[in-house]
């Protein structure tokens, strides 16, 4: 009898991150971010993350460890577990793990019992790097693929700023394919941090939206916006990259419009659940200005409003318009999940259709055994992955040549 076809990956897929799910499996062969190191103090953070409630903590020798939420003996809470002697002890019977789930003492146990070795705790490999703290889920936990080494993590010539972390009560998906749907910079954000306030004589304009090209890269793909610039020969570019598993880079640049971008902006987003993730903002600076990241806090968030609410307005977020942060929560958490909401895409959602596109073909790799994209091997582990979004002018380039040695999707709605 011939072995019964596998159903295809679909869009409705994406959104579901648990350990049964498409989704879920191909997000477990990436390193994720999951807390901030200076956040991490002398007790243990209870965590969630992909579905799986977890504790997070670092031993009395310093070594980081992750391992399930509830005690392997009677399901009690590790979150509330005492540091020391080598690992966290659940507070209810005193069973010690160390930072890999192995159990090392049960103290109501008999004197030389073994039973002990015959434990252990779910645990998963965790690393620091330029001040987050990423996990590996995935399923070869001895020998997981190398951490990349982010650029905006591991660079040296400037200043780095981590924002507190944020928490959102809604689908993580319809966050991170935001990043490639440039056409909503111009619309949705045109009273806060885009349109007058932009760079390059109004880039984000609501009456002249600016094109734009979705280009496939080696780590994910990007959404590229031109504008003549301020001379015949140059032109004002932005590029928005999503990068896979669930990054999402630009490159800053003042309002003079200079010609050399000098701050990254880097989002690293993690799915808690279906219903909730966590996102990780890492600004690269190598500017002069002193007072630059106070200006680009202001700047990107802006004032929680700008108008007092109408009495009348019963609506959960008026008065949302005027800040980055409220207009994106608004319009994002009230899609409802992809694969159930009803849709019409047109000519300038090809970015967000090349998005779904790639992610479905990476799920489709990792259910066919294979490594999908940037999932680094062992030889390239000391490679620095820097994701090259360039915001800024610079001279006129052939499009269709760099467009073409880019991976550039055409117009056509093929998903």
């Amino acid at each position: 009898m011939a072995a019964k076809r596998k159903r295809k990956v679909t869009d409705a897929d994406l959104p579901y991150v648990g350990p049964e799910t498409a989704a879920g499996q191909w997000l477990r062969r990436y390193w994720l971010a999951i807390w901030r190191a200076e956040d991490l103090k002398d007790i243990p953070q209870g965590i969630k993350v992909l579905g799986e409630e977890l504790v997070l903590f670092r031993d009395d020798k310093g070594r980081l460890g992750l391992l399930g939420m509830h005690c392997a003996h009677r399901g009690s809470s590790l979150e509330y577990g005492d540091i020391g002697n080598g690992g966290i002890r659940c507070p209810y019977h005193g069973w010690l793990y160390d930072v890999r789930g192995n159990c090392l003492e049960q103290p109501a146990e008999p004197r030389g019992s073994a039973f002990h070795k015959k434990v252990k705790q779910p645990s998963y490999p965790v690393q620091e790097l330029g001040g987050l703290i990423f996990a590996y889920m995935g399923p070869d936990r001895d020998r997981p693929p190398p951490l990349p080494r982010y650029a905006p993590l591991v660079r040296e010539d400037g200043v780095r700023y981590l924002e507190p972390i944020r928490f959102y009560d809604y689908n993580w998906f319809n966050f991170f394919e935001n990043a490639p749907d440039v056409a909503h910079l111009s619309i949705l954000h045109r009273y806060s941090g885009y349109g007058k306030q932009t760079w390059g004589n109004n880039f984000f304009d609501y009456r002249d939206i600016p094109p734009f090209e979705a280009v496939a890269t080696e780590y994910g793909m990007k959404a590229v916006s031109r504008k003549p610039g301020p001379t015949p020969d140059s032109e004002y570019v932005h590029e928005l990259g999503a990068l896979l598993p669930s990054i999402i880079h630009l490159g800053s640049v003042n309002d003079q419009g200079r010609e050399e971008p000098d701050n990254e902006h880097t989002i690293f987003l993690t799915p808690n659940d279906d219903e909730r993730f966590m996102l990780f903002s890492v600004d690269y600076y190598t500017g002069s200005d002193a007072k630059f990241f106070e200006k680009i806090m202001a700047r990107r968030y802006g004032p929680s409003q700008k108008e007092e609410p109408k009495p009348y307005d019963r609506r959960k977020y008026k008065s949302f318009r005027g800040s980055i942060l409220m207009e994106d929560i608004m319009t994002q958490s009230t899609q409802g999940l992809l694969g159930r909401r009803e849709e019409r895409l047109g000519s300038s959602d090809r970015g967000v259709i090349m998005l779904r596109r790639m992610v479905r073909e990476e799920i489709e790799t990792v259910l066919k055994k294979g490594r999908p994209k940037g999932v680094l091997t062992k030889d390239q582990a000391t490679r620095i992955i820097d994701f090259s979004c360039f915001t800024g002018i610079q001279r006129k380039q052939l499009h269709s040549t760099v467009a073409s040695a880019s991976g550039h999707v055409s117009g056509k709605l093929r998903s």
